[in-house]
């Protein structure tokens, strides 16, 4: 029998149309690209299991469309295939179908993924308690839908053969509609632990992540896009998928506006989603030097005889865009290479970019309080655009955390200016130049510190210069 940790249990599909409908002679498909197709262990298909996986492709996400199934591992979808693979397993192991499992048998289950240990540190559980329920609420939506297909609609239910009792849950959004959600709980569930919140990376670990590059022995290629990466962790607070989804042509056309923006995609708010990122014209001119030298040297030799995918970041080695694990490997590396020993990872410049822009907007609505801040989010209009517009987030219960940060850092906060794209192109030049004098007592020659700080400063008056003309377009509106 294989171990019950053996083998992947489902893969992704990549491009794939499938039957939709039948109408006037006609066949209709819809688009079913990186759904998650589930086997056995033993390799063969897992029937009910693909059936579930095809009814979430009606389940509303988010967004507007269904379940996200973006990135890599797939998404909401490809979380859904893994935590129902756990399940599958040990049915799998125990030589049980899903529809003969009991209720003693499911808690057993439960018990045994909460005593599973850290593959990094086997002192400490590998899932955290509000892990173990979300993963054990995934098994009995999956059973519900078992119970469902063979004709046995109360298997999961209070009564049921699986004794589950449903829970309601309340989400007001923006603009104070209520949301109201039912899920399935079971007495085997705990309490739900404090979830694990990172804290925003800090000024001085970015200072070390940039040293770290210019010390570190790679190539002259891969030394650029990792300052350009971290060059835009830092300016937008993008994730990391949506970084690894950056286009060539994002950047081009950001570099002919008056008054530039980033595109970037927006996850889990379905597909096709987007935002508008104001961006700086000295980050903007960094990322045309990687595309223009680094990146189309790389790309000359590495597809001679392909066309060009026209992704920002790619492989040092085969020119193949880089995914968003490359990028989280890419930070760890440099906390190493940095000596840095607390935790730093690619999400912590997002959490720093909120958590300052939060910062800049308090000051300049004047909020001396987090119940002002809520008010504010609830009373101004603009306001909660503002927020959307930058960060992604959907409802503004998703920004409750960093508004805790922002007041909690405000005492620290000394800017005076009111203008909040004026103070971040404040900031920014005032980085970039700490890091000039940095690698000039490295050994930069002074001819070039004095060319590239002239150059710095040109750059930043164009930002100080749309700064304010960005500003005083919104005081209008």
């Amino acid at each position: 029998m294989e171990s019950v940790t053996d083998r992947k249990l489902y893969q992704l599909l990549g491009d794939f149309n499938m039957f939709s409908y039948f109408s006037v002679g006609r066949l209709n498909t819809r688009d079913a690209s990186n759904m998650p197709f589930i086997i056995w262990p033993n390799g063969s298909p897992c029937l009910v299991g693909n059936l579930y996986m095809l009814s979430l492709l009606e389940r509303k996400g988010r967004g507007q469309q269904g379940l996200s199934r973006k990135g890599k591992k797939g998404g909401s979808m490809g979380d859904y295939a893994a935590k129902v693979s756990q399940l599958l397993r040990r049915c799998y192991r125990d030589e049980i179908d899903p529809i003969c499992l009991e209720d003693a048998k499911f808690t057993d289950y439960i018990s045994e993924i909460r005593r599973e240990t850290s593959s990094y540190n086997p002192s400490q559980p590998k899932k955290s308690e509000s892990t173990v329920i979300a993963t054990g609420k995934v098994w009995l939506n999956f059973l519900d839908f078992v119970g469902r297909f063979y004709g046995y609609r109360d298997f999961v239910s209070a009564d049921g053969t699986i004794r589950a009792r449903e829970e309601k849950h309340v989400t007001i959004t923006h603009n104070g509609k209520k949301i109201y959600r039912t899920y399935l709980t079971h007495h085997s569930f705990g309490s739900p632990g404090r979830q694990h919140r990172r804290n925003p990376i800090t000024k001085e670990q970015i200072k070390q992540l940039k040293a770290a590059i210019r010390i570190d022995n790679s190539s002259a290629f891969v030394k650029v896009r990792r300052a350009c990466m971290i060059e835009l962790l830092t300016d937008t607070g993008a994730r990391r998928t949506e970084i690894a989804n950056l286009k060539v042509d994002d950047v081009l056309k950001a570099l002919e506006m008056k008054h530039p923006v980033l595109r970037l995609d927006t996850l889990k708010q379905g597909e096709g989603a987007e935002r508008y990122i104001p961006v700086f014209t000295t980050a903007l001119k960094k990322l045309r030097q990687y595309i223009e030298v680094e990146r189309r040297k790389l790309m000359r030799k590495s597809y001679k005889y392909n066309i060009d995918h026209g992704y920002l970041f790619v492989s040092a080695r085969t020119g193949d865009p880089l995914t968003s694990p490359v990028i989280s490997n890419e930070i760890n590396h440099l906390r190493k290479v940095a000596g840095i020993k607390s935790q730093v990872c690619a999400h912590m410049f997002r959490h720093a970019f909120i958590t300052n822009l939060f910062i800049h907007f308090i000051k300049r609505h004047e909020l001396s309080n987090e119940d002002e801040f809520r008010r504010a989010l609830l009373d101004s209009r603009t306001f909660v655009a503002e927020i959307i517009n930058w960060t992604g987030h959907l409802q503004t219960q998703s920004v409750e955390y960093y508004i805790h940060l922002a007041f909690r850092d405000l005492s620290s906060y000394t800017e005076t200016v009111s203008s909040v794209h004026l103070v971040m192109a404040i900031g920014k030049y005032f980085e970039e130049e700490d890091e000039l004098l940095t690698m000039l007592e490295e050994g930069m020659p002074a001819t070039e510190y004095r060319q590239r700080l002239i150059a710095l400063r040109e750059l930043a008056h164009l930002d100080f210069d749309i700064a304010r003309q960005r500003e005083s377009t919104l005081s209008q509106t």
